[in-house]
């Protein structure tokens, strides 16, 4: 799985390699890229009206004919291979390689591949694992930009809606989830090679997932957004700019968990205890107390006018709609937004704190020079 955003659309279509497919498309404004979401494999491009009809043609062939060239498949493992020394070159690409990983309790679906395992991948494995993939479960199509409805439709039933009749997916997506990161009583270490000063460090908590939750899911970003703005105010005073915190709250609505509330942070090697004594301390506070009005204030008005700018664009819609087809409550979810974020109270963050920042269910991990 690991190979196909470099080796998948790479493959070619039908007769078409790669290159017979830059000059076929030269002049035009068609593409192709692969994603793998929390629930979903996604075939992606950025066109325009005049080559939709062509684009999904594209994208319908490389599902239903796919090439299957070895080539891509082996310079993605030399690509891989020749790079992986530098995934232990500084704290932040030991974070990178690994945190995916451990945030969702080791799952593999999450993992960076080791070496052993890169050096061993094989065009005939890559193609027996891809194959059957690409010929089940149901396709969603979503187009979202400069095109009318009408246009839209014909494109989609000249293409994937002229397609065979689809076996159904192998693992139901509400069943493919993860647990999450998993509790630790004293933090995981790696090491990097990097410059000595330099390290990094991660406290975690376990979230849920799905759209059940999505009224809590928004309260998290909220939380994690005023927990953010505490961790680089204390970080920043005592050390100025050698801190970068980051708190992020992650909540997968297409699956039934493996959610997390991570804070991190690039630092001085001498400066680990006084982050996890700062990030343990915010969330005792956060868990004790109700934030100040003033505080939910200086986050809700920006994330107002962050959300009316997004919204302007084609990608905010398609990022928030994946997957509706299949869940109509992501249209509902949608509309929701902003009023749920603007009914979200202190008390309510309090609430939310005390049930999720639990002391005794964190994960860490630090990350010190070798």
């Amino acid at each position: 799985a690991w190979a196909a955003g470099a080796a998948l659309v790479s493959g070619g279509i039908g007769p078409f390699d790669q290159n017979a497919l830059d000059r076929l498309t030269s002049g035009r404004k068609i593409n192709m890229g692969f994603d793998i979401g929390d629930d979903a494999f996604q075939f992606r491009a950025a066109t325009r009206a005049s080559d939709l009809a062509d684009q999904l043609r594209l994208m319908a062939g490389a599902i239903t004919y796919p090439r299957w060239d070895p080539a891509p498949v082996l310079r993605a493992r030399a690509s891989f291979l020749t790079g992986y020394d530098t995934l232990n070159a500084s704290p932040g690409s030991v974070l990178g390689r690994d945190l995916g990983g451990l945030l969702r309790g080791g799952d593999l679906r999450w993992s960076t591949p080791t070496r052993e395992q890169i050096a061993t991948l094989d065009p005939k494995e890559f193609r027996a694992f891809w194959e059957p993939l690409l010929k089940t479960g149901p396709i969603e199509v979503m187009i979202f930009g400069d095109t009318t409805a009408e246009e839209a439709i014909k494109a989609t039933a000249d293409t994937f809606g002229a397609l065979k009749p689809r076996k159904a997916s192998p693992v139901p997506a509400s069943q493919a989830g993860s647990s999450g990161p998993v509790p630790t009583p004293a933090p995981l270490v790696r090491t990097h090679k990097g410059p000595k000063e330099q390290a990094a460090a991660v406290l975690a908590w376990p979230l849920g997932g799905g759209m059940e939750g999505l009224f809590e899911s928004r309260k998290l970003d909220i939380l994690a957004q005023i927990f953010n703005d505490r961790m680089f105010d204390q970080l920043r005073e005592g050390e100025g700019a050698s801190y970068s915190p980051n708190v992020d709250a992650s909540w997968p609505l297409g699956l039934a968990g493996g959610g997390s509330f991570v804070v991190t942070s690039q630092l001085k090697s001498d400066g680990i205890d006084r982050f996890y004594a700062i990030s343990r301390s915010i969330a005792a506070d956060l868990a004790a107390k109700p934030v100040s009005d003033d505080e939910l204030a200086r986050v809700i008005n920006p994330l107002r006018q962050n959300i009316a700018r997004a919204s302007s664009g084609n990608t905010f819609w398609m990022n928030q709609l994946m997957g509706a087809s299949r869940d109509p409550r992501k249209v509902d979810a949608l509309k929701s937004m902003l009023p749920d974020y603007l009914r979200i109270t202190p008390a309510d963050l309090q609430e939310t704190a005390k049930k999720w920042l639990v002391p005794d269910k964190t994960f860490s991990l630090v990350v010190k020079p070798e």
